[in-house]
């Protein structure tokens, strides 16, 4: 039987319709079919929303997170029994009477388990973290620990950071170790919210406990890579020093890979109590700062083996070591060269012993050796300058640290200039600018109470600052030494001073090397700012033997935490500042003060120039012979318009004024007159000549223009253009 035309007709999926469906009762069951598989098609549909619902919600999502794999066709392949129980997870340990089949295996199998990594718990904390918005409101810290005496020291230091409000602090327990989440709470004191809310993540991977070390490796490598996703942390911490060798390695690769910032804390944590004051982005700048120290020798060998010996017997914990220049006097003793030679720290490739030709006298006359012993190579360049007279206390190096993390890395310092500190001494200046002893007592605040029992005011531990550096024991940072090379190359270029006054607003002392003078006319034309210290005499981070200072001693114990304001570094607006002549004053007013100083110096060229927007650029601090050139026709074209504006006034003005000024010079004398004989009083007219005294006169007299009556015309001549006219016209 030949088909019907209508069976090329499709119904709704695009089927074909048999011929016996075309009779009325088969439109009523294909009406019912259709009607049927419309609501079978929705019942999919909310299936697999349910579905997708179940993924994004249930805990059963948590064992869906799987680590990444090195070898997949191994765990393709993996039939080993004890995966067949992969589903059934918990956080805590077993009981102590289970004798379940899987205890069995976990206490007595080797550590021979390879297969796939599922994390059992990660999920559910990494979502919360995730649904809270951590992330948009502070940095986030991650300590991660597979030790647990590693935990538990980590888990201290979480809750101290926790307790400086200024993190987001999480803890990720990794590892071997079955220990439930609550009991590591208790046991570590975790369990108050208030005290200590630090966000723990259970990072165990399932069998963990009969797991290889390869795969608790790639279990910690994966797990770093779901907290980045889910959190981004700005830093991980660990104590790798008491972790196994596979957590090391695979920790450092993985922190590499995914530019994470790693620190490894020193085996004695207690030994940088101030890592748990710094925020996020201080930590994650840890590995930053690059520092060079630089000592100028003279021709004294035990001053500077001394020296050399605190620099070596110092604490640097895991912060990356400085590199050391020495710089020789010509005279230097043969032992101190035989103990340079002998001397490793911080190692060879890092130690650079240099031989000046000239003495050291000459440093303070010429301004550039100094200068030109360092030169940054990027921003986070510093440079540690040493007299050898100084003598470090161990822990100058945490002080150095610890600042320069806090003020030029830190975003905690809300409306800080990173430009504004251009170095950090360790030690409190000798002599103010003028060479005057340095009185730290003028530092005290007015407002400061008195302490208990006494009539004085209580003097605070504050830094503070100051623009005027110290070249004794100071880090200067890279990118202002590097404005520093570019102003003393023009400073020292008579072309670029013509004309300029650099004079300071306070007087500088005769001692003061050339190079600090001109490196002072710089930081008070840009408003810098020195960080001084302000321990007290017995917990010095330096004693310079040059100086009259017998009651200072070397700070031996780490104190820096407990001398310093409510333990820790202070914001900078609460620093007390001192002006360039020693005297209090306050930031606002150094950068006015900065402001003037340029205006006088630019003075003979037009004044403070546009900021070009470079950050190293200092030709808005000097003119060139161009500038003094336009200056000079700008005022001669200045005096030129003023004497065109006055002659434009026109010569009616100018014939005005001069009219005025005769009119006063004619105007009879308010001095009083030499005495004449007494006269008649006049009339009011008597001025007038009258026809009865020219009669009596027998020279007629002259009128000068003068009106008179009609019937004098007769008899007095009137001078018209010099000439005496009569009315009848008789000379």
């Amino acid at each position: 039987m030949s088909p019907s035309p209508k069976y090329r007709d499709k119904d709704d999926l695009g089927r074909p319709k048999p011929p016996f469906q075309h009779d009325a009762s088969s439109n009523w069951r294909s009406a019912t079919f259709r009607f049927r598989r419309k609501r079978r098609t929705i019942f999919y549909f909310l299936a697999i929303c349910a579905i997708v619902y179940l993924l994004l919600h249930s805990r059963w999502w948590r064992s869906v997170l799987v680590a990444d794999s090195d070898r997949p066709d191994q765990w393709l392949h993996d039939n080993s029994p004890s995966s067949s129980s992969s589903s059934l997870h918990r956080s805590g340990p077993p009981s102590r009477g289970s004798t379940s089949a899987g205890s069995k295996v976990q206490h007595t199998s080797k550590l021979t388990y390879n297969g796939p990594v599922r994390f059992v718990n990660l999920y559910e904390t990494l979502y919360k973290v995730q649904q809270f918005h951590f992330r948009l409101r502070n940095p986030h810290v991650v300590f991660i620990a597979a030790n647990m005496n590693s935990a538990s020291i980590l888990a201290g230091l979480a809750c101290e950071m926790f307790a400086a409000r200024r993190n987001v602090v999480h803890l990720v327990l990794v590892g071997r170790t079955e220990i439930s989440l609550e009991f590591f709470k208790k046991a570590n004191g975790m369990l108050q919210k208030d005290a200590c809310s630090v966000v723990l993540h259970d990072a165990r991977p399932d069998k963990a406990s009969i797991s290889t070390d390869d795969r608790m490796a790639i279990s910690l490598k994966s797990a770093v890579r779901y907290i980045k996703d889910y959190i981004g942390p700005a830093v991980v911490i660990t104590d790798a020093d008491r972790e196994s060798p596979w957590f090391r390695q695979a920790i450092t690769e993985k922190t590499k890979e995914s530019k994470i910032s790693h620190i490894v804390l020193p085996h004695d944590v207690s030994t940088i109590p101030w890592l748990q004051k710094l925020d996020a982005m201080s930590l994650a700048s840890w590995h930053k700062p690059t520092i060079d120290i630089v000592i100028h020798a003279d021709a004294h060998s035990g001053q500077l083996v001394r020296l050399l010996k605190t620099l070596e017997k110092a604490d640097y914990f895991t912060a990356p070591l400085p590199r050391l220049f020495i710089d020789l006097d010509p005279d230097t003793d043969k032992s101190v060269r035989d103990f340079i030679n002998k001397y490793t720290w911080p190692s060879k490739e890092h130690l650079f012993v240099r031989h000046r030709i000239a003495p050291k006298s000459s440093l303070d006359d010429d301004p550039t050796t100094v200068v030109e012993s360092f030169f940054p190579n990027s921003e986070d360049s510093a440079v540690l300058l040493l007299s050898p007279n100084t003598e470090l206390s161990p822990f100058y190096f945490q002080y150095l640290f610890y600042a320069i993390l806090e003020y030029k890395y830190s975003n905690g310092q809300s409306g800080l200039d990173k430009n504004l500190i251009y170095g950090i001494s360790l030690d409190l200046p000798l002599s103010y600018l003028d060479g005057q002893p340095f009185d730290p007592s003028t530092l005290v605040s007015d407002e400061q109470p008195a302490s208990p029992g006494t009539q004085k005011k209580a003097k605070p531990n504050n830094p503070f600052f100051y623009p005027v550096p110290s070249t004794h024991a100071t880090l200067f940072f890279g990118s202002h030494w590097r404005i520093l090379h570019l102003y003393l190359a023009r400073r020292l270029n008579p072309a670029y001073t013509k004309g300029a006054d650099y004079t300071l607003p306070a007087q500088v002392s005769k001692e003061t090397p050339r190079w600090v003078a001109y490196f002072t006319e710089l930081l008070a034309a840009g408003g810098y700012m020195m960080l001084y210290p302000n321990f007290t005499p017995t917990d010095s981070l330096a004693v310079y033997d040059g100086s009259d200072n017998g009651e200072k001693e070397l700070m031996r114990a780490n104190n820096i935490l407990n001398l310093l304001p409510n333990g820790r570094l202070p914001l900078w607006s609460d620093l007390p500042v001192l002006a360039l002549g020693g005297h209090k004053s306050t930031i606002a007013a150094a950068l006015d003060s900065a402001q003037t100083y340029k205006t006088k110096i630019l003075k003979s060229c037009g004044g403070v120039k546009k900021n070009d927007g470079e950050d190293d650029s200092v030709d808005d601090l000097f003119c060139s012979k161009a500038d003094v050139v336009n200056e000079r026709k700008k005022n001669v074209k200045e005096h030129i318009a003023a004497q065109a504006k006055q002659r434009k006034q026109g010569a009616e003005g100018v014939r005005e004024q001069t009219a005025v000024e005769k009119l006063a010079a004619a105007e009879p004398s308010t001095e009083a007159p030499a005495p004449q004989p007494e006269k008649a009083p006049m009339a009011v007219n008597d001025d007038a000549v009258k026809p009865d005294a020219l009669a009596a006169n027998p020279i007629p007299q002259v009128i000068h223009n003068k009106i008179v009556s009609l019937d004098d015309l007769d008899t007095v001549p009137v001078d018209v253009g010099g000439e005496a006219i009569r009315v009848k016209g008789e000379a």
